[in-house]
C-alpha cells in the first residue's frame, strides 16, 4: 500500500496507510459512513446501535484479505484513540473483536471504552 497521508498534507509516519473519507458519486446521503484506502480499498463502517463500537466492512471482490482488513481497521481504530484525546474522551479499545469472513465480504467490529478519569 502507499504511504500518503492525505489528510494532513504531509508525508505519514512510516507503515501508515493513506485514508480519505469520500462521498460516493451515485449516492447524494450516505447511509453508512465510508472511507477510501490508498484509492482503492472502500471501507464502509458504522457506529454500533447496542454497544460503544464500530463495524467496518471491506468487499472482497476488491482484492481485500483479511490481514489487509486487520491492518486497515488496526490504523482506523489507531487514529480514532488518538483523536479522542483532542476531545477529552480518551477512548480504548476493549473486548475481542467480532470477525466476519463471509463469501463476498469481510468485517471486523471493535468495542471501545472510554478511559476512567481518575
Amino acid at each position: 500500500m502507499q504511504n500518503e497521508d492525505m489528510t494532513s498534507g504531509q508525508e505519514p509516519e512510516e507503515g501508515n496507510v493513506n485514508i480519505a473519507f469520500y462521498i460516493p458519486k451515485e449516492q447524494t446521503i450516505p447511509t453508512q459512513l465510508r472511507i477510501r484506502v490508498d484509492n482503492e480499498i472502500d471501507v464502509y463502517y458504522e457506529r454500533l446501535k447496542d454497544a460503544f463500537g464500530f463495524k467496518f466492512e471491506f468487499f472482497k471482490h476488491q482484492g481485500v484479505t483479511m490481514e489487509m482488513a486487520t491492518e486497515i481497521v488496526n490504523e482506523i481504530v489507531s487514529r480514532m484513540v488518538s483523536q479522542s484525546y483532542d476531545h477529552g474522551a480518551h477512548w480504548r479499545e476493549c473486548c475481542v473483536r467480532e470477525i466476519e469472513n463471509a463469501e463476498f465480504e469481510l468485517s471486523i467490529t471493535v468495542f471501545f471504552r472510554v478511559r476512567d478519569a481518575g
